[in-house]
């Protein structure tokens, strides 16, 4: 069982909906209708810790044919509970794993293994899990990630990934798109796994919307929910999040920094980097310091590119000065003021 919401005329609606196995297809079934607040059908007697459930769950259910089951309705409805009680179940819940815990879990694993899963729910547990804007080695990453997915319906799985999504950052809004719909592959340069913000960006809207309508129309993903000719209902945020927001500060380096945690499998924070210089970075972006004091973001960002062109190693340069390149277009970047007439290089005060 799993608790689905949808927005209707502006409020939130919920429902206790369930997976089951139709034939050999998971499909999704409405069992109960919770209202506005499923916090309604929570019972807390003379005010204390301990709770049940309202009565008519146990009906509704039963009507349903689904026999209540305590356990599994105390663990959907956990985000509803009141925190004190949450506390309470929690610290009683991590006493300790019994052994049919632990054959449970590596029942799942073990089945994760040999499962198959869409591409774009690899790309969305992957991101959410390692955050990392390349997915190039996602096929080498270990299928036990995927685990939670077994036994979902896809509306089920559908709202598992809209929980999990309340933990990205505002920065990340666009990126996070960007990534799980794998619009870097519609790019050659390696810059598009990188620094998407300076790509074309208009190019850039009409591939991440090319691959939001090959998505839609994907009734292998879709399964029980079926394609509509309009966009579905669980793809909207995404696009909505992709156009709302603009990308942040490229997260080369935190990747690289990710990747170091990962090779290692222990964490030293690094060394701090000595900042580079304005002149430096100037120099390293082919220009002069009057050039750049009238540049915009647009043209600063026209000259990386054409830069990019030379110091990229695929063109013959170098992988260190490509790296330099980078740290420049970043600092250079940083020193421009977007959005209105100040839209130029500001120097920095000594």
């Amino acid at each position: 069982m799993y608790i689905a919401k949808k927005r209707i005329n502006g409020y939130t609606h919920y429902y206790l909906r369930q997976s089951f196995d139709d034939g050999g297809v998971l499909k999704s079934r409405h069992l109960f209708y919770l209202g506005r607040d499923p916090r309604d059908y929570l019972v807390y007697p003379d005010d204390g810790k301990a709770f049940y459930f309202h009565e008519d769950i146990y009906d509704g259910l039963s009507e349903m044919g689904v026999a209540p089951d305590n356990d599994e309705l105390e663990r959907v409805f956990f985000p509803f509970l009141d925190p004190e009680t949450q506390r309470v179940i929690e610290a009683f819940s991590h006493q300790g794993m019994i052994r049919k815990d632990r054959e449970d879990l590596q029942e799942k694993v073990n089945r994760a293994e040999k499962a198959d899963f869409h591409m774009f729910d690899k790309r969305r547990m992957h991101y959410l899990r390692f955050v990392e804007m390349d997915q190039s080695r996602i096929g080498k990453a270990p299928k036990k990630i995927y685990r939670d997915l077994l036994d979902k319906s896809r509306d089920e799985i559908e709202h598992y990934f809209m929980e999990k999504e309340n933990i990205l950052e505002p920065r990340e809004k666009k990126v996070y798109p960007y990534v799980i719909f794998n619009v870097a592959a519609h790019f050659k340069s390696i810059i598009s796994r990188k620094f998407p913000q300076v790509l074309d960006q208009e190019e850039l809207d009409d591939c991440f919307l090319e691959e939001v309508c090959r998505l839609n129309a994907d009734e292998t993903f879709w399964a029980d929910v079926g394609c509509t000719d309009w966009l579905n209902d669980y793809l909207v945020r995404y696009v909505c999040w992709f156009f709302d927001s603009e990308f942040g500060q490229s997260r080369y380096l935190e990747d690289m920094i990710w990747e170091w945690m990962a090779r290692r499998q222990r964490y030293r924070p690094p060394t701090p980097r000595k900042q580079m210089r304005d002149e430096e970075a100037v120099s390293i972006m082919g220009m002069s310091n009057e050039s750049v004091s009238a540049m915009t973001i647009k043209q600063l960002t026209r000259q990386y590119r054409y830069m990019a062109q030379k110091y990229h190693p695929d063109k013959g340069g170098d992988h260190e000065s490509f790296i330099k390149l980078n740290r420049a277009f970043e600092q250079l970047l940083r020193r421009l003021k977007p959005g209105n007439k100040q839209d130029r290089y500001t120097p920095r005060r000594s």
